[in-house]
């Protein structure tokens, strides 16, 4: 039996990968009318995918435990959900009611930082973006995947990073007053601004919250071996249900630099995306007003 208290995640940040969802909770989970769980990214509902951090009902309610009376919003960060061709289905059957926060960039740029992740995170063993982006196609046929990615489906960078089509099927199940977008740009435009729209979206009072860091900016890592350790210590600590972080990886990471593309190639790639971002548009148009700023296609 249930507290009186509904401990269910009530809102849920779906993604996309490499958009601010990382920042936009650590904010939230500091909003005392807002609980987060303390691990993000469990993906409990994208029972498609192999990248779930938490795979048992009884595991991913533990993370919402400490939810208490003052929690207006209950939420956790997944940025594969959007992505997952099972995830939504699965939450709505586990709370018909929740709403959804999408967030979006630009996408060559997203697929830039995607790769990067990879690499850093080991799913991805080619260091050349364009050479991983050639790879696509051998790699959609099971050739060519890294021995330590955890999810084939993370290196399909055009699929991954094509946000129309996701977001359609989420307008296919939820209406859109349930649903908010952010972009990345407008985000990092006016932090304070994007903030209070989702307070307002998740029906909480404004903290009055002036200072907005940035999380999870991307960075690369000093040693293979040593990653590789860190993935084997987090998966232990899982297993036996501790969910705190894991020190050493802070220091294995050191500053990325930044690699400019080659001009002919950024509009090679997007032109691949140049489809899906009108779709895209057509779609965040159906969304209310406030929602759809700052994206064009």
């Amino acid at each position: 039996m249930r507290d009186e208290v509904d401990k269910r995640a009530n809102f849920f940040i779906l993604g996309a990968p490499k958009c601010g969802t990382t920042s936009l909770a650590q904010w939230l989970s500091e909003n005392p009318a807002v609980y987060v769980s303390p691990v993000k990214e469990p993906h409990f509902f994208s029972t498609d995918l192999g990248n779930r951090n938490v795979k048992s009902r009884q595991e991913y309610e533990r993370l919402f435990s400490e939810v208490r009376p003052s929690h207006i919003a209950v939420g956790e960060a997944s940025t594969w959900y959007l992505y997952s061709r099972d995830a939504l289905a699965n939450i709505l059957a586990y709370n018909p009611d929740a709403k959804f926060i999408i967030m979006s960039r630009d996408p060559v740029e997203m697929a830039i930082s995607l790769h990067h992740h990879n690499l850093r995170k080991m799913n991805e063993d080619e260091p050349d973006f364009m050479r991983a982006w050639e790879l696509q196609p051998a790699r959609q046929t099971g050739k060519s995947i890294p021995p330590k990615c955890k999810e084939a489906a993370f290196l399909q960078y055009l699929a991954a990073c094509s946000l129309g089509e996701q977001v359609g099927r989420l307008l296919g199940r939820v209406e859109p007053s349930r649903i908010l977008h952010i972009s990345l740009e407008s985000m990092q435009e006016n932090p304070r601004q994007e903030y209070l729209r989702v307070l307002g979206f998740l029906g909480v009072p404004d903290d009055g919250r002036q200072s907005f860091p940035v999380a999870n900016q991307a960075r690369g890592r000093r040693s293979l071996a040593l990653q590789a350790m860190i993935r084997l210590g987090v998966r232990l600590k899982r297993s036996i249900g501790l969910h705190r972080g894991w020190g050493l990886a802070r220091f294995n990471e050191r500053e990325q630099e930044k690699t400019e593309m080659p001009e002919a190639d950024k509009k090679r790639i997007a032109g691949a995306f140049e489809a899906d971002l009108a779709l895209l548009h057509s779609h965040l148009e159906r969304l209310r007003p406030s929602s759809t700023a700052s994206l064009k296609p």
